[in-house]
């Protein structure tokens, strides 16, 4: 996900415990624009320093 400055604030109010953006994500629907990016990484999600491993 990349967010532009202008939703950061919004974004850091609802990002709580490890939901992330996801709520911000659901009430802003609307400014979401899906790209697919399938033929350029893989779909690692990086939370943790066990998941860095994925990208060695």
């Amino acid at each position: 996900m990349l967010f532009g400055a202008a939703h950061w604030a919004g974004i850091t109010e609802l990002a709580v415990g490890d939901r992330g953006a996801r709520d911000y994500l659901a009430a802003h629907r609307d400014a979401i624009t899906p790209v697919d990016c399938s033929d350029v990484a893989e779909p690692y999600d990086i939370d943790t320093e066990e998941d860095l491993g994925h990208l060695e």
